[in-house]
């Protein structure tokens, strides 16, 4: 592709005098199919993003997905976690709780993208993800998403959609476009029972099996209107009890030996425990 791209800058024709560049030229971004690829748009969507990143470095350049270096990736993930900070900052109106989730989560994910030990373009997609997974929870009604008491069968279809709009959210930004699977598989099960697609097993992204283990954990050890708070020991066992039916066995059992040791360090784990 570069040396297409080359030939062509490099060739004359007629009239190309009044560019700017005085030559005629493009940009290409390239993306490889990858085991974690779930749907063939999304491969698409990641040489989209390659595109815009061979645009971003000035135009007439070839560029392949996941080949920026360390230095560029850290400008960029720093950006773009402050661009979705701002948006999630819409919950503090609507949700408070939703946006100090969203925040814990996004901080057991840094730890564990150590853990797993992710280059920076998979920490970075797994990061984001987490920090973003919950947008489409903007479109709930406030008084389904801060309702006391058990939620109707209706209304829990309603909070259900929240996967669905957030992907459409994500869709409309060239920037998170990449983060759509953690948004919208975050609810499917290793068994297959979760929505919305009822994916299983490795029809799961890995790093989305691993969100999902984060989210539930999050979920289970910190206060919710409709459920009881579970302690990180109690959290710890739910995990083991759902392993290998709604979580990912190898991937709990991961999450899990990082918690213990940052209890038996007596520390607080990364998203910590908040106070009111």
């Amino acid at each position: 592709m570069n040396r297409l791209r080359k030939k062509l800058n490099d060739t004359y024709f007629e009239g190309v005098e009044i560019f700017p560049t005085g030559c005629l030229s493009f940009s290409a971004g390239i993306a490889g199919f990858r085991a974690d690829i779930y749907d063939k748009s999304q491969m698409v969507d990641l040489a989209d993003q390659a595109l815009y990143y061979s645009k971003k470095q000035g135009k007439n350049n070839v560029h392949i997905y996941g080949s920026g270096s360390t230095k560029e990736y850290e400008i960029d993930f720093a950006e773009d976690v402050r661009d979705i900070e701002q948006q999630l900052k819409l919950f503090l109106y609507k949700d408070v709780d939703t946006f100090k989730h969203s925040k814990r989560v996004f901080r057991y994910a840094i730890d564990m993208s150590e853990v797993l030990g992710l280059d920076s373009s998979e920490r970075r997609h797994f990061v984001l993800g987490a920090l973003i997974h919950d947008i489409g929870k903007l479109e709930i009604p406030w008084g389904i998403l801060n309702k006391k008491e058990k939620l109707s069968p209706d209304e829990w279809e309603t909070v259900k959609r929240h996967v669905t709009w957030g992907k459409r959210i994500a869709e409309t930004n060239e920037r998170l476009k990449e983060l759509v699977p953690y948004i919208e598989l975050h609810h499917e099960r290793y068994d297959g029972g979760g929505y919305p697609h009822g994916f299983q097993g490795n029809q799961i992204p890995k790093l989305c099996r691993m969100l999902t283990i984060i989210d539930s954990f999050d979920a289970m050890t910190t206060e919710r209107p409709y459920q009881k708070t579970k302690t990180y020991e109690e959290g710890i066992e739910e995990l083991r009890r759902c392993s290998g039916s709604q979580f990912d066995p190898e991937l709990t059992e991961l999450f899990i030996r990082y918690m213990e040791q940052r209890i038996h360090e007596q520390q607080l784990p990364a998203a910590g425990l908040e106070t009111t």
